[in-house]
């Protein structure tokens, strides 16, 4: 009868562990929209030698809300909240970018942009991606 007993308290703190643990890793995967309402440091990479990203990193400091939400440029990439990389594609008027968060890789926000060198498209990209932030950090108001 001891061994029954046994069994079945082993089967019972089985199950309640397993969905202790499922719950706990639930909870641990970042939204997208919490990270992009609380993100503060960038750190910007280019793969394309048509724009550097000191160029992106000027438009995005440029944006009016970027000094309001407290946001920085890093050079360290190990420092960057955020990782915004854009790429253009050879023989092709078009850059894509993305940004992601770096501690766990969750994408945040990918797109391309159409621009004839580096320079439009940095600026194209900036204000695609502060667009992005403000629907989070600047909801529209309810009537």
């Amino acid at each position: 009868m001891g061994l029954r007993r046994h069994r079945l308290l082993e089967i019972v703190i089985s199950i309640c562990g397993v969905g202790f643990l499922h719950s706990q890793s639930a909870e641990t995967k970042p939204r997208a929209v919490d990270v992009l309402r609380t993100f503060k440091t960038i750190y910007v990479q280019s793969k394309t030698p048509l724009a550097k990203p000191e160029m992106l990193a000027g438009e995005l400091q440029k944006n009016n809300s970027f000094d309001g939400w407290g946001l920085s440029i890093t050079s360290d990439p190990n420092d960057g909240d955020v990782i915004v990389e854009m790429d253009h594609q050879p023989g092709w008027f078009y850059y894509t970018y993305s940004m992601t968060q770096r501690s766990s890789g969750l994408v945040l926000a990918v797109g391309r942009v159409d621009a004839w060198d580096g320079k439009y498209a940095s600026a194209k990209i900036a204000r695609a991606l502060m667009k992005r932030c403000a629907t989070v950090r600047n909801p529209p108001k309810e009537k």
